[in-house]
């Protein structure tokens, strides 16, 4: 039996039919050097069709969950949700919402945003560590 089936079936992995429109939206091509194929929503779904173990989806490490992959697919897979199902099984830490806990991206991600953003700029960072739920409560809070 395939070791990710019960995954597959339940975020619609085995729907994908590799149109492109998630690696399109992707914000892995900026934060993720060098980008691959591996490294994309699609190139991540083959991979676990194909049975990759987990410690060889560099994928799972670099993904930010903006869902971008999963609210644009037309086969409804969602990516967003196999690859934290994934990070959950594979065991790695990720950073949580700071209001609800929620998972949001990994550490690498996370630190990437730092190196990029600068330590003078560390309030900038508060959207990127809300769920996208508290965003937008913080969002209509603060500009209502």
């Amino acid at each position: 039996m395939h070791p990710y089936h019960d995954l597959l079936l339940h975020y619609g992995g085995y729907g994908c039919v590799e149109c492109g429109k998630c690696v399109a939206l992707c914000p892995m091509a900026e934060t993720a050097r060098p980008f691959s194929r591996d490294k994309s929503p699609r190139g991540l779904v083959q991979q676990v069709l194909d049975a990759v173990a987990l410690d060889e989806m560099p994928a799972l490490r670099d993904c930010l969950q903006c869902r971008s992959c999963s609210q644009t697919c037309p086969a409804s897979v969602d990516v967003a949700g196999l690859i934290s199902a994934l990070r959950t099984q594979a065991g790695y830490a990720a950073a949580t919402c700071m209001v609800c806990g929620r998972p949001l991206m990994p550490a690498p991600a996370l630190s990437y945003l730092h190196r990029a953003v600068g330590e003078a700029y560390e309030q900038k960072l508060v959207y990127p560590s809300l769920c996208p739920d508290c965003k937008r409560r913080a969002y209509v809070r603060n500009n209502s």
